[in-house]
């Protein structure tokens, strides 16, 4: 370790244009470009003076700062409230948020709040650089024995290609096993595509990144290939209500199959579905996906619901959603516990409803006062009409349910006859309904004769 860091150390002859708090360097936005170009390994945190955890952390952050600097690696200090510029540059949504430079190579802290945490999480990510394998064997071996291992295929025969030191300096920022060969036999033996600059091997299945070789994306890429792409719910809580705000895309997963697995898996590049699983009961009632229906997969965006239709598989799905053409899952309430003369639909219902010639649908909204009046004048023609059995009457409360050929809103009601599967509308400009002219409408638009009793007195 000390042999490695030997350069580091002749830096600390420099220390003039510095301030220490202790062993901690004080950072401005005046000193930080030219601590992080001078240090290899540089730990930054963005505190605020006012917040608990920074000043918890202060003794324990000083205590690893002391035992580190012998070694080059230089702890750092940086106030957010005052070099905003910086932390705004970082991403800085909270305190404390603490980085580490390797070698001009950011990544963010995730180990423990504690001297000893601090110092064996910056030994952990000090990680060899990528290894040079020279036979097919040797690559081999390293892709059996790593249950996640990324190999670097050089087009060139040689150590000297640029994207290759690129990726080598990716390599050292990771926590992964990385390996590169400069061998164009074995890239031709492994039947790597053209295009492809490295592989990522996870339990010896491969996925190809290609594409430009850009440290952002690189990690994305090596996290999903090395992560569980099907995360727990309770890990991304905060994240998913954030995403129903702005309609990014989720899918939900309520059975684990491995047909479930091996989809996420494969789509775990495209960075825009994350896939959630052990969703709680609380969040099930939020997305407004029913008790009966919490099977397989469904995909979430905004305020829309998404699932698979019968004999489709999880791939399938995931392609139909990408090109617009997936199902769309409709909101739908409990069922009435009783019926009257006017059926009450829901939004499960609804579509049996209106593929009966002579159904009768009124569309209202239960939030608005005024289509409760409507009700009433829509039940009195049903009475008025109750001896013609092939007429049924229907109502439906679009502030509960969705319906597949309705999207519009509702200010005024709408009603409409069914007939042949089509809808016929009848024109309504008030929340009232005139009720002559409304049996009239009948009467002449059903597909079967409508026998009016108060026409024949």
């Amino acid at each position: 370790m000390k042999s490695l860091l030997l350069l580091s150390l002749l830096a600390f002859a420099v220390v003039a244009d510095y301030e220490y708090d202790g062993d901690v360097m004080v950072l401005t936005e005046e000193t930080f470009d030219q601590a992080f170009n001078e240090f290899d390994y540089l730990m930054f945190e963005f505190y605020a003076p006012w917040c608990g955890h920074c000043k918890e952390l202060a003794p324990k952050y000083a205590e690893a700062a002391t035992a580190l600097r012998s070694e080059g690696i230089v702890l750092a200090k940086i106030d957010a409230t005052v070099q905003k510029k910086l932390a705004e540059k970082y991403g800085v949504k909270g305190y404390p948020t603490i980085k580490f430079s390797v070698k001009q190579a950011v990544k963010d802290f995730e180990g423990g709040r504690n001297a000893d945490g601090i110092k064996n999480w910056i030994y952990s990510n000090l990680n060899p650089e990528s290894e040079l394998l020279e036979t097919l064997e040797q690559v081999n071996e390293a892709i059996a024995q790593n249950n996640v291992q990324f190999v670097y295929f050089a087009e060139e025969q040689s150590e000297r290609d640029r994207e290759l030191r690129k990726y080598k300096e990716f390599s050292f920022t990771m926590k992964q096993h990385f390996a590169h060969t400069t061998s164009k036999t074995i890239r031709e033996a492994l039947n790597v595509p053209k295009g492809t600059y490295f592989v990522g091997f996870r339990n010896q299945k491969p996925y190809y990144y290609q594409g430009k070789l850009s440290f952002p994306i690189m990690k994305t890429f090596v996290e999903n290939v090395a992560n569980e792409r099907i995360q727990e719910y309770s890990d991304k809580k905060e994240q998913l209500d954030e995403r129903i705000t702005k309609s990014k895309p989720f899918v939900v997963v309520f059975s684990d199959e491995p047909e479930v697995q091996v989809a996420a898996q494969a789509w775990s590049y495209q960075d825009e579905l994350l896939f959630i699983k052990n969703v709680d009961e609380e969040f099930t009632r939020k997305i407004q996906v029913r008790s009966q229906d919490q099977k397989g997969v469904f995909i979430i965006k905004g305020d829309q619901r998404y699932n698979r239709v019968q004999g489709q598989s999880v791939s399938e799905f995931l392609e139909a959603f990408q090109s617009g053409k997936a199902h769309k899952y409709l909101k739908s309430q409990a069922a009435p516990q009783q019926q009257g003369l006017v059926r009450i639909l829901i939004g499960d219902t609804y579509e049996a409803a209106r593929s009966v010639n002579d159904s009768v649908i009124l569309y209202f909204d239960s939030q608005n006062e005024e289509h409760n009046a409507v009700q009433e004048q829509f039940l009195k023609v049903a009475e008025r009409l109750q001896q013609n059995k092939h007429l049924t009457f229907h109502k439906i409360d679009l502030s509960q349910n969705e319906v597949s050929d309705l999207a519009e809103s509702i200010e005024i009601v709408k009603i409409r006859l069914y007939k042949n599967n089509q809808p016929i509308k009848f024109v309504i400009r008030a929340n009232k309904i005139q009720e002559e002219r409304f049996v009239k409408w009948i009467v002449d638009n059903a597909a079967s004769q409508v026998v009016d009793p108060k026409a024949e007195l």
